[in-house]
């Protein structure tokens, strides 16, 4: 009579198909994930743009120069987005460049209402 249970063999058989799936399925859903990371901070940059121009004075229509970290006062940022920084060419105009982490690209930039995804 057979004790109820796995042997080691089994065990070890079981794991290593289980691995390899594993492995497998994470190959085919890492190039998505780092898709997914791009979108997530181009989706910031464009959300730091709309409230830098919700700023804007409305009379002057010169924009908030002291604000030049995009990282804190504009919401949670994604843990793709590793820096964010506004430039003022002219108090009327701005440029936003973020880099990023684990994403397609590894630099973001907002100039004149242009998002260009940069390597």
């Amino acid at each position: 009579m057979r004790n109820q249970g796995f042997t080691l063999l089994e065990l070890l058989v079981v794991t290593g198909l289980l691995s390899v799936l594993l492995g497998l399925a994470y190959w085919h859903i890492a190039p998505i994930r780092q898709k997914a990371l791009l979108v997530a901070g181009q989706a910031y940059v464009r959300s730091v743009a709309t409230d830098l121009e919700a700023r804007r004075n409305p009379s002057t229509g010169s924009l908030p120069t002291q604000l030049t970290d995009c990282t804190q006062g504009f919401g949670e940022k994604p843990k793709s987005v590793a820096t964010c920084t506004i430039f003022y060419p002219t108090s009327t105009t701005f440029i936003i460049e973020a880099s990023l982490r684990g994403a397609v690209a590894s630099r973001i930039r907002y100039e004149e209402g242009n998002l260009v995804t940069l390597p």
